[in-house]
């Protein structure tokens, strides 16, 4: 079994930092204060959320029956974006990746919810290189299938152009690259636990 996950979920309990349910290291002072920042920010988020999501129910509903391009003009407004995370909250400390047997996540081998041991400095580099194998096939995989579905509805997978209309957030598709480059295969999983069936 091959799979990546990129899962991101941070949990904080105190000053302690998990990711998936896996405690990875306490939390420095700095970053304490840096989390502080974000929860005020994340509050104030959804308090804005809440505002802009009232203010398109009320314009949906006063412009009901109206013309379509009327209603694509409330569709248009923008929601305020979402606070970053904090800088000590990283994709490379949240990523699983599910091999035969066991599960790696922040270059800790898993087996079961079982803390088993750290990876070499040398499987780590095969992680890193097995990771952007894996982002690339799958990038294959996706053009592959979106090239698929264009031939299926003749080149048209644009909503607005199956009504006849213009739809003024379509920006020129770039051209696919499944139809330009070799099949590209899974890589092989890594080699860092056996199981024996």
């Amino acid at each position: 079994m091959n799979y990546m996950e990129r899962k991101i979920l941070f949990i904080f309990q105190g000053n302690k930092l998990f990711a998936n349910g896996f405690f990875l290291r306490e939390l420095t002072a700095g970053e304490q204060q840096e989390l502080a920042e974000y929860e005020k920010s994340v509050k104030k988020y959804k308090e804005e959320i809440k505002l802009a999501l009232e203010e398109k129910r009320k314009d949906w509903q006063s412009r009901r029956g109206k013309s379509p391009k009327v209603t694509s003009a409330i569709a248009q407004k923008e929601l305020p974006k979402a606070p970053e995370k904090p800088s000590f909250c990283s994709s490379a400390d949240t990523t699983q990746y599910y091999f035969d047997g066991c599960m790696v996540q922040n270059n800790k081998v898993y087996v079961g919810r079982e803390y088993a041991r750290d990876l070499t400095t040398d499987e780590i580099i095969e992680l890193k290189e097995f990771d952007a194998k894996m982002s690339e096939y799958q990038k294959y995989l996706t053009n592959s299938i979106q090239q698929q579905v264009q031939s299926l509805f003749g080149g048209s997978t644009d909503f607005w152009s199956l009504l006849g209309e213009v739809n003024p957030a379509t920006t020129t598709a770039s051209p696919l690259l499944a139809s330009t480059l070799a099949p590209i295969d899974a890589p092989p999983a890594p080699n860092f636990c056996t199981a024996i069936y």
